[in-house]
């Protein structure tokens, strides 16, 4: 007896994490903790302070760390606090919501924290580099998702 010629696997994800950015839009100062899974095993879990906003300035803490950035699954959790609001953004959300990642490798994710939800949204980055600053392309816009 053999074994079957294939097994129901997901594919590997198109493009990889890039970049995490956390606003806060909230006049109240917030504690927002970040949690990422990559690959099922955690990889990163703070907490941030984020100052309330001031007129149209808001307060943000970018995430971007060397286990980013590889074509595997990632899940980001949000939870701010008082009020608490939770959001959660996937490899598998952004792959289900882009046909075609062109030139991208990596795609970045943001969060907007407000009092009643958090909405993402997300981008393609044309690399996943470190050392490079914002790799945004100047077609690429980010996709809102609530």
């Amino acid at each position: 007896m053999g074994s079957l010629p294939f097994r129901d696997e997901p594919a590997s994800p198109r493009v990889g994490l890039g970049k995490i950015s956390v606003f806060n839009s909230r006049e109240a100062p917030t504690t927002a903790d970040i949690t990422v899974l990559r690959d099922g095993r955690s990889v990163y879990e703070q907490s941030h302070t984020l100052q309330g906003r001031e007129g149209n300035s808001v307060d943000t803490v970018e995430v971007v760390e060397s286990w980013m950035g590889q074509n595997v699954v990632y899940e980001i959790t949000i939870t701010a606090r008082n009020p608490r609001v939770e959001a959660t953004f996937s490899t598998s959300d952004a792959e289900q919501l882009v046909e075609d990642w062109g030139e991208n490798e990596c795609f970045q994710v943001h969060f907007d924290i407000s009092s009643e939800e958090i909405p993402t949204a997300f981008g393609g980055m044309n690399t996943c580099q470190l050392s490079s600053p914002d790799s945004t392309g100047s077609g690429d816009r980010p996709t809102l998702r609530r």
